[in-house]
């Protein structure tokens, strides 16, 4: 019992001095670096790592004294473990440094995956448009052009996929709790209603019509508003895009 309250506390000061709160983004830093089904260098080897090679960090473990992390497999089904040593924690504009992202952000790569590969195991084969996304009933996963492509931004059309607990089709109101000013939710139920109005100087109607939530990395998501069947005001779109320069 003793023991495991000294791994406690170890864990506990090393989450609270270092910043480190999972899920997490990282960057495999070796070459061939194994992936293995549990931790320790007794675990099966289900895949292999390059630098470079990005994932989202989950949890850590301690065995025969070196630091594991549990990470979501980058290109494959499930969950895998690799040797802290390989790992840098955070990766936004190839910082070298600990940048938490939140968790709201980080869990688009848990719900998309980082990679086409990863997309497939957990959305399905989807179908290839003429720029190399990815697109799906109600979802475009759109990639940047390196050699090897990482997600840049999400699509969401259709109710069935969540980001920041939102879904299309949801009331606007849900996203008072991620911080939208009620001001600005309140103005466009007005305009909604016709009760108000505003216009540029072309006369043309300028009123709500969006709203975006950002991470201070620069990660945003972009709610676009419409009326649902009864005429209440909801989410009709999502987009979700990374920081540009991110890698």
């Amino acid at each position: 019992m003793k023991k495991i309250v000294v791994m406690l506390c170890v864990l506990l000061f090393c989450t609270s001095a270092f910043g480190a709160e999972y899920p997490e983004l990282g960057v495999c830093t070796g070459d061939n670096v194994r992936l293995r089904e549990d931790p320790g260098t007794d675990g099966k080897i289900i895949g292999r790592a390059d630098t470079g090679t990005r994932f989202v960090i989950l949890s850590e473990a301690y065995v025969d004294g070196q630091k594991w992390y549990e990470i979501d497999n980058p290109k494959d089904k499930g969950h895998a473990f690799i040797i802290a040593r390989y790992v840098n924690y955070g990766w936004y504009h190839g910082n070298n440094g600990v940048i938490p992202t939140g968790k709201d952000f980080v869990e688009v790569r848990l719900a998309f995956g980082i990679y086409q590969e990863k997309a497939r195991t957990l959305l399905g084969e989807g179908k290839k448009d003429e720029f190399g996304n990815l697109v799906y009933s109600g979802c475009t996963l759109r990639y940047d052009d390196e050699a090897v492509p990482t997600i840049h931004q999400a699509e969401i059309t259709k109710r069935g996929y969540a980001i920041a607990g939102v879904q299309v089709g949801d009331n606007m109101r849900k996203l008072l709790q991620l911080g939208m000013p009620e001001d600005y939710l309140n103005d466009f139920i007005e305009i909604q209603k016709g009760n108000a109005i505003n216009t540029d100087d072309d006369g043309v109607v300028d009123g709500p019509e969006g709203w975006t939530y950002e991470s201070a990395s620069g990660e945003s998501i972009f709610f676009q508003f419409g009326v649902g069947q009864k005429g209440e005001s909801i989410v009709d779109m999502i987009i979700w895009s990374r920081p540009l320069g991110e890698g």
